[in-house]
C-alpha cells in the first residue's frame, strides 16, 4: 500500500526499459496510428536529417505515466493529477531509457515530482590501444554531435571488453502530480 507517510521529499522512484528496436517501433506506429515514416523507416529519417528513426514522443511518455500508473497499481491507491513534460531529446533505437521521479514536495494528499526520462546511447567500445572492438548504432550513424561532446554529454566507463563511450542525456524534463487516497 501507498502511504503518504511512506513518502520522503528527495526519494527517487526509477525505471528503466532496454528494449528499444525497429520491430517495437513499427508495433507502436501500428497500435497507435502514428505512422509518420521518421519512426520507421530510417530512408525518410534520413531525408529529414535525423541520421535514423527516433521513437515516437508520445511512445517515451508512456514510460512516464507507466512509473506512476505501476507506482498507484493503477489506481488502487491514487490518482496522477496531471503532467507537464517538455520533449527535448530524440529517443533511438538501442537506447536505454531510464525514467527517473523525484518527491519535490508532499502537501496533503498530493505528491509533486520532478521527473527526467535520460536516455543512454552507446556508441562503442574500444581496447586498450584504442581499436573499435564493438561498434553500436550510434557510432555506425553518427548520432553524437561536436554539441553534444562541448556540453559534456559524451562520456566513458571501463565494461568487460573495455571503454565504453556513450551519451548520456535528458530527453524529457517535466513536472508531475499524484493525489493518494490515504
Amino acid at each position: 500500500m501507498v502511504k503518504i507517510s511512506d513518502l520522503k521529499v528527495g526519494q527517487v522512484f526509477r525505471n528503466e526499459f532496454e528494449g528499444i528496436t525497429r520491430e517495437l517501433l513499427q508495433q507502436y506506429a501500428k497500435a497507435s496510428g502514428d505512422t509518420n515514416p521518421i519512426h520507421v523507416n530510417d530512408a525518410v529519417a534520413e531525408a529529414a536529417g535525423l541520421k535514423g528513426v527516433i521513437a515516437h514522443g508520445l511512445f517515451s511518455f508512456g514510460f512516464i505515466s507507466k512509473l506512476f500508473e505501476d507506482f498507484l497499481e493503477h489506481g488502487k491507491y491514487g490518482n496522477i493529477i496531471e503532467f507537464h513534460i517538455e520533449m527535448r531529446g530524440m529517443v533511438r533505437v538501442g537506447d536505454l531509457l531510464v525514467t527517473e521521479a523525484k518527491v519535490e514536495k508532499i502537501e496533503g494528499k498530493r505528491v509533486f515530482f520532478d521527473v527526467n526520462q535520460i536516455t543512454f546511447t552507446n556508441v562503442d567500445i574500444k581496447d586498450k590501444e584504442g581499436n573499435i572492438v564493438k561498434q553500436f548504432e550510434a557510432g555506425e550513424r553518427g548520432y553524437i554531435s561536436e554539441k553534444d561532446i562541448e556540453r559534456g554529454l559524451v562520456k566513458t566507463k571501463e565494461v568487460e571488453e573495455g571503454t565504453l563511450t556513450y551519451r548520456e542525456r535528458v530527453a524529457t524534463p517535466g513536472k508531475a502530480i499524484i493525489e493518494l487516497y490515504e
